[in-house]
């Protein structure tokens, strides 16, 4: 056991010591969050060069640096590698820092709790060596769980976004509780075994909390931000529908004025030119009893008439006649948009149709769209996820449409068989 104790040791000396060799191998689990700069390769070795060639210098120069102080010196460096090998903003590294920081403490204080258990149960020394084995089993371990539950995650994140305050003192109080604490605590209690445990318990709880505030943070500004633009998308929906109704009201009091006309023996040819350019709107337009359901329809069956897309409606405008009319316009819009995109490059003609059905079921309004699509379906918490390559700017009118639904106590699904896409909202009527 003592040789292998020995090569142990001997490959932590190779970076410095034990903390810079655990600091390193968890920084490059963390390479693929973010992306890099040019020269990557060139720079990120020679960064993680510096931060071992300090660690070396302290161990061979003596140099009399508080553990403390030095673990900060590590993160501060950590800090500026980050910055200069990835494209980063200051909170940005600084989170992904204190990450790199986070996990290799947890593993630490995992393998010297582990050991610590079992030297407190033996009641002697002899033990200890023991921790040669159980730390790189830890530190294997922990290296897994941390990609899986963090890099992961963070990978899949579009962008790294914060409160900065929060950050602030997620930051401060770990690294206080961390480099300080910690380390003048198990300095302390170190010949009382089970207080040094319990005190490492603690502090791993703690780094744990650290990181699940930090990933909450992040979450939760990216609800905000998702809030925000779909707050904007439904005003603006609304604008549109107003706009849709308006233009409408004007064709239909023009149309019904040269009919009352021609009643009268009155033929005005230059307006009946005019009401030839809208007849297309006119012949594309439909009466459900619900004017917004009849603005929205009108509109996306004069486009599909446009693009030589089979627009087939059956729909009962009463039926949603309890939701407010941008709110009818956002989710048939939204709905029929997708639809509309997703068959308007088909070359099969037989391909290029749409079916719209609202109809009362039992006590439930249910709103379906049916139309052909050539592409897998991929869902992300329930959301077919977009095929635009600007993820950031896209794929909010189904989230939008869900918003809608939900509001009104409804459920809404995306069902994709035998290349026949379904969207399929019901909502209660009884409320």
């Amino acid at each position: 056991m003592s040789e292998y104790a020995k090569v142990i040791s001997f490959i932590f000396d190779l970076a410095g010591n034990e903390f810079m060799t655990q600091i390193l191998l968890v920084a490059l689990l963390f390479i693929p969050v973010c992306k890099r700069r040019s020269l990557f390769f060139v720079r990120y070795p020679l960064c993680l060069a510096v931060m071992v060639l300090y660690h070396w210098l302290c161990r061979l120069c003596n140099w009399n640096i508080l553990p403390p102080l030095s673990y900060f010196f590590t993160v501060v460096m950590l800090f500026c590698t980050n910055l200069i090998c990835f494209r980063t903003d200051v909170w940005q590294a600084l989170f992904l820092s204190v990450c790199v920081y986070c996990v290799q403490h947890l593993i630490s204080n995992i393998s010297y709790s582990l050991i610590y258990v079992i030297v407190f149960s033996a009641k002697r020394w002899e033990p200890f060596e023991y921790y040669f084995i159980i730390m790189p089993i830890v530190t294997a371990a922990g290296m897994a769980a941390a990609y899986f539950f963090m890099v992961r995650w963070l990978c899949f994140t579009e962008e790294l976004k914060f409160n900065s305050n929060v950050v602030i003192y997620i930051i401060t109080a770990f690294i206080l509780v961390a480099s300080v604490l910690t380390y003048y605590g198990r300095q302390s209690i170190f010949y009382m075994l089970d207080g040094v445990t319990y005190m490492l318990i603690i502090a791993s709880l703690f780094t744990v909390s650290t990181l699940v505030m930090g990933f909450m943070n992040i979450r939760k500004q990216q609800l905000e931000q998702e809030n925000t633009i779909l707050i904007e998308l439904m005003h603006k929906d609304k604008q549109r529908y107003e706009q849709a109704k308006l233009s409408n009201e004007k064709i239909q009091i023009k149309y019904h004025d040269i009919k009352q006309r021609e009643h009268q023996g009155i033929v005005d040819y230059e307006e009946l030119s005019e009401i030839e350019g809208d007849k297309e709107i006119l012949n594309s337009t439909y009466f459900t009893g619900n004017p917004a359901l009849d603005v929205v329809l009108s509109e996306k069956a004069l486009l599909c008439g446009r693009l030589g897309i089979r627009f087939i409606c059956t729909a009962d405008g009463s039926v949603i006649e309890f939701m407010k009319p941008y709110h009818i316009y956002s989710l048939i819009g939204n709905a029929l948009q997708n639809c509309i995109e997703s068959v308007r490059e088909q070359d099969d003609d037989v391909q290029k149709e749409i079916i719209v059905e609202i109809v009362r079921r039992n006590n439930m309004c249910v709103i379906k769209t049916t139309n052909y699509s050539c592409d897998a379906l991929v869902l992300k918490d329930g959301i077919p996820q977009t095929k635009k390559t600007d993820i950031e700017n896209h794929g909010f009118g189904t989230k939008s449409m869900r918003n809608v639904v939900h509001k009104y106590g409804g459920q809404i699904s995306f069902i994709s068989e035998n290349n026949i896409f379904t969207m399929l909202a019901a909502i209660p009527l009884l409320r």
